[in-house]
C-alpha cells in the first residue's frame, strides 16, 4: 500500500470516529426509573391499592408500532388497541370508572417541526383555564400541570425538543377514591422511553 492511500484510510477512519463519537453525544440522554420514588409519593391509604412498577406500554396503529417505557401502576390493563392507555381492573379494587394513565406523541397536524409549547398549550392545557390548578411548572421544553375539575384530578405533562417533528404527553386522569396520588402520577409522567416506529 502506498504512502498516499494509507494516510486518506487513515483520515477517513479518524473522520468516522469523529462522526461516531459527535453522533454518541448528541443522543438523547438516558432515562432514570424512580419506582421506589414515585410509590413514596402514594398516600398511605392507597399503598395497598395503588403499586407503581417499571413497564412497557405499547401503542399500535395500522403498521406503526410504539412503545412507551414508564413507571406505570402495577396490574393496570390496556384500555383500547391503538392508544398507550392503562385503567384499574375491572375485578380490583374501585378507582374511579374514569381514572385512567395514559402516554403519546401528537403532531396537531402535519408532522413537522412547530412551536411545540404553543401547541400543547392549546391542545392539553387551554381546556384547565378557570379550573383549579393545583401545581403548574414550565420550563422551555416542557410542562407539568395538575388540575382539579369537579371531583376529578387531572395530571398532564407535556415534553419536546426543538426542531422535532411532535411533542409527547403523559396524562392522568384520577377520580376521587385515588386522586391523592397525583404527585406520583405526576413523578411517574417525567421519565419515559420511547422505542420503536415513532
Amino acid at each position: 500500500m502506498n504512502s498516499k492511500l494509507a494516510t486518506a484510510l487513515l483520515l477517513s477512519l479518524a473522520s468516522l470516529t469523529a462522526c461516531s463519537k459527535k453522533n454518541e453525544g448528541s443522543s438523547a440522554p438516558a432515562v432514570t426509573f424512580d419506582a421506589d420514588g414515585v410509590n413514596a409519593l402514594v398516600p398511605a391509604d392507597l399503598k395497598d391499592k395503588l403499586v407503581f412498577e417499571k413497564r412497557d406500554i405499547p401503542e399500535e396503529r395500522g403498521k406503526r408500532t410504539t412503545t412507551y417505557t414508564i413507571v406505570a401502576p402495577k396490574g393496570w390493563q390496556p384500555r383500547m388497541k391503538g392508544f398507550a392507555s392503562v385503567e384499574p381492573p375491572k375485578d380490583g379494587p374501585d378507582l374511579g370508572f374514569m381514572t385512567s394513565f395514559s402516554v403519546g406523541g401528537n403532531c396537531d397536524g402535519m408532522c413537522q417541526p412547530k412551536n411545540w409549547a404553543e401547541t400543547a398549550d392549546k391542545v392539553n392545557f387551554s381546556q384547565f383555564k378557570g379550573d383549579k390548578i393545583v401545581d403548574d411548572k414550565t420550563t422551555k421544553t416542557s410542562r407539568l400541570l395538575i388540575a382539579e375539575k369537579g371531583d376529578n384530578t387531572y395530571v398532564v405533562y407535556a415534553w419536546w425538543s426543538d426542531g422535532a417533528p411532535r411533542y409527547h404527553t403523559c396524562q392522568a386522569t384520577l377520580e376521587a377514591p385515588v386522586k391523592g396520588a397525583a404527585q406520583a402520577f405526576a413523578k411517574a409522567c417525567q421519565a419515559v422511553a420511547i422505542s420503536g416506529d415513532e
